[in-house]
């Protein structure tokens, strides 16, 4: 049989290298689901398909012509492509974009506050934002010919079809020369597809109470997804094929949607299944990264099971513990009362800018003894939570 690092260097290298950038809906994430599946499938398991329709984008190209000067720009994911002139109208405060009357010949600037974060799409499901809904607003209300927002955060500004607006994101460095009545022409290519995609899931045991054990597979359309999250997904399958988990009651769920504007994998997932035999969760997302040990987040957990992860953290090598953070799979649950902990690199947020959904994100950026120790510490750590979760208790805030 294959060793634990031969079963984990298959599986990245077939959905890194062999796939790459597995956005929902498109044909790539579908070889992706269907290579998991497979191998579950060869490993004796009985593998449940969700199925769930979305939107995907094909990333394209992009130029920004400032006067004689030219700088090539990359569209914001589902901005519809364009080739579009007009004068610059730079706007800082939502306020005073909500004062603009529109011009359709007008390229809009939003920098200051209004480039200060992403902004949440209309269709995200479970964040909201007041002044995000604002903002969304006045743009379809403007409807200017084309958007350019300014900003140095790592993501883009804009993510989000049902903002039917051709759109990009420069650095302050680019958009610092850009002033109100400059002449600009910009230039975007990209198109946005409807397709389909499933959620995978496997019960290791007959047990209705159990607990899932989870890590996404999608990636967004701009990156391989090493560390996010081939990394996590290669881990749980390599356990699922050396049957490392036996025994124990337990939900293989693979989530498919985890960085989409839509979440529509979670989405699906949650209208199809039944909370309440769910005793626990952990979720794996962005693990293995070279020079990094793992932490561990709980939440939405009593306070005596706190206690104990600490101890039990304390007591592996390599591990630390980790203020909580909702940006992956396990806060749908969590904030659904069940006791979540979530599994990452230890100081994964400092180097999300430079890696997270980059083309960055391939093979070398791993340490596959890291990922090892994960595999081997794992199924005490799920065998300690299936003890202490048995009962159902969850926490009282959470409830």
């Amino acid at each position: 049989m294959a060793s634990l690092g031969e079963r984990l260097r298959h599986h990245l290298a077939v959905l890194v290298e062999d796939i790459g950038a597995r956005p929902p809906g498109s044909p790539a994430n579908r070889r992706a689901t269907d290579h998991v599946q497979a191998s579950l499938a060869a490993a004796g398991r009985s593998v449940t398909t969700l199925p769930f329709t979305t939107r995907w984008w094909e990333p394209g190209t992009g130029c920004l012509e400032v006067g004689q000067a030219r700088v090539a720009v990359a569209p914001n994911p589902y901005s519809p492509p364009v080739q579009a002139r007009g004068r610059a109208r730079r706007v800082g405060r939502l306020a005073e974009l909500e004062e603009l009357a529109p011009r359709t010949d007008t390229i809009l600037v939003l920098a200051d506050e209004l480039a200060r974060e992403p902004v949440l799409p209309a269709a995200f499901p479970f964040l909201s934002s007041p002044d995000h809904e604002r903002l969304r607003g006045a743009l379809q209300r403007l409807r200017p010919a084309a958007i350019v927002a300014v900003s140095d955060h790592w993501e883009p500004i804009l993510e989000d079809p049902d903002l039917a607006i051709p759109s990009t994101t420069v650095p302050t460095h680019v958009g610092a020369t850009l002033a109100t009545g400059d002449d600009l022409c910009l230039v975007l290519s990209g198109r946005v597809h409807a397709g389909a995609g499933v959620n995978l899931s496997t019960r290791l045991t007959d047990d209705d109470r159990r607990l899932v054990l989870c890590a996404h597979l999608d990636t967004k359309a701009t990156t391989p997804g090493a560390f996010d999250n081939a990394a996590a997904v290669a881990t749980l399958l390599a356990l699922a094929e050396l049957d490392h988990l036996d025994g124990l009651p337990l939900e293989l769920v693979l989530f498919n949607g985890e960085d989409h504007f839509d979440g529509c994998g979670e989405t699906a997932w949650l209208a199809a299944t039944d909370l309440a035999p769910i005793v626990g969760a952990v979720n794996i997302d962005g693990v293995g990264l070279r020079g990094q040990g793992l932490s561990l987040a709980a939440l939405a957990c009593p306070p005596p099971l706190q206690d104990e992860l600490q101890a039990w953290v304390d007591a592996h090598s390599g591990w630390v513990t980790a203020e909580p953070w909702i940006d992956s799979d396990h806060a749908i649950l969590a904030m659904r009362g069940i006791p979540a902990v979530a599994i990452t690199s230890a100081d994964v947020h400092a180097l999300l800018a430079g890696l997270a959904h980059t083309p960055d994100d391939t093979l070398a950026v791993l340490d596959l003894a890291v990922l090892e120790r994960l595999a081997t510490d794992l199924p005490g750590l799920l065998g300690l939570l299936t003890d202490r979760l048995g009962n159902g208790q969850r926490s009282n805030r959470a409830r």
